[in-house]
């Protein structure tokens, strides 16, 4: 009998992708996994346009409801057994204002939302079976209103009230699968009365290994590299790209392109070696290549006292040979790794899928081009999320 699924935050669907499975990435197949999504939500349109045009999420006949989460109520929402929620992130996220629970919005407050909704389920009789909350590190140092209590702590001790065993972890993508080093914190509540303690996350690791996954620190690095992600894409969908403004074009311009060119591409196929490499093919760039009497009035400031502004790595280009940074909602190279190696060009819609682990066969198309950016950068990364599905799965008890 398949687990019931309740998504809350869905987005485009990148954590539903995962824990329904039945994609292919990389060369990989990731087997569809014994769920049926029963409620999807969202409050963005886009969003949910895109999510609701992809069969892969949609072939169980739940779409996904555009709609505010407060305005929701639980009774409306199918019973289910695991509820996924990456509730906003922006107000945690380190590039943001940190304003945490207080966010004037109230964004900061709708993990409250995921609470009420498990609250209700327990008392009509229908506790779920667990829950996997997924937020952005910021969410670690983030405050509740005292000033005192760290939101995890927070989310920790709510949970438990209800009768969750909660574990939390701070992961790497790049770990489990994804090409991208991208940081996020899991939540992960087990119902107490199953008798089977926390989810352990070393699980996860051991599903990577025993199943031959591509990972950063666990074995077949070589297959996350940007060279290797690249590759046979051009004939692809979804691979329009979205320009840059005329500063950034210069900006990009005046950094150009990686050192190893584009021959370099041709050594990442099958069977390549990493030692075999030129150290070219590892060498990134970023505005600290643009000499000094280009730099704008901004960055000759930062040069010129890197100490007081710790000389961050804006307009950051990564080479064939290393993994991609964090690929953000915005796109905008100034703040993240969207910038082609060899190419003075953001990254197409595709290339950021790619590095967001969506299989190619998932259509971004439906909705206007800058809003595509806008989704794979909000989304959990399919592949880690099916890592950590497949593994919960395990551990919860099997239904007659």
């Amino acid at each position: 009998m398949s687990k019931r699924i309740a998504s809350l935050f869905s987005g485009c669907g990148g954590l539903d992708i995962g824990f329904t499975g039945g994609f292919d990435f990389g060369g990989f197949h990731y087997d569809k996994l014994a769920t049926k999504i029963v409620f999807a939500n969202d409050v963005d349109q886009d969003a949910c346009t895109c999510y609701n045009s992809n069969s892969l999420l949609t072939n169980d006949g739940s779409l996904c409801t555009l709609s505010d989460i407060r305005d929701i109520e639980s009774c409306d929402i199918p019973d289910f057994d695991i509820l996924l929620a990456g509730f906003p992130c922006q107000p945690f996220s380190n590039a943001g204002k940190r304003k945490g629970v207080n966010d004037d919005n109230g964004r900061g407050t709708l993990f409250a939302e995921c609470e009420r909704i498990i609250k209700d389920k327990i008392e009509l009789g229908n506790k779920p079976q667990a829950f996997v909350f997924e937020n952005v590190r910021g969410i670690m140092s983030s405050k509740m209103p005292d000033g005192i209590t760290c939101v995890p702590d927070e989310i920790t001790n709510r949970m438990k009230r209800l009768g969750y065993n909660v574990s939390i972890k701070l992961v790497c993508a790049s770990d489990y699968g994804v090409p991208q080093k991208r940081y996020r914190v899991l939540i992960v509540g087990i119902d107490d009365r199953l008798g089977i303690g926390q989810y352990d996350f070393v699980s996860m690791e051991k599903l990577v290994v025993d199943n031959n996954i591509p990972s950063e620190h666990f074995g077949k690095a070589e297959e996350l590299l940007i060279g290797r992600v690249l590759q046979n894409i051009d004939n692809t969908m979804d691979n329009d790209v979205w320009s840059f403004s005329p500063g950034t074009q210069n900006m990009v311009n005046l950094i150009g392109p990686c050192k190893h060119g584009e021959k370099a591409l041709s050594y990442f196929i099958d069977g390549y070696s990493i030692n075999e490499l030129p150290k070219e093919c590892f060498e990134g760039r970023s505005w600290k290549d643009i000499p000094y009497e280009k730099l704008s009035e901004r960055f000759r400031k930062i040069a010129d006292n890197p100490q007081k502004y710790h000389a961050p790595k804006f307009f950051r280009r990564f080479a064939f040979g290393e993994i991609n940074g964090t690929i953000t909602a915005s796109a905008q190279p100034d703040k993240c790794g969207i910038t082609h190696p060899i190419e003075n060009r953001r990254y197409s819609v595709r290339e950021c899928a790619r590095i967001q682990s969506f299989p190619d066969s998932y259509s971004f198309g439906s909705i206007p081009l800058q809003s595509r950016y806008k989704v794979i950068g909000n989304a959990v990364p399919p592949v880690m999320a099916w890592v950590l599905a497949k593994t919960l799965l395990n551990f919860l008890p099997k239904d007659n």
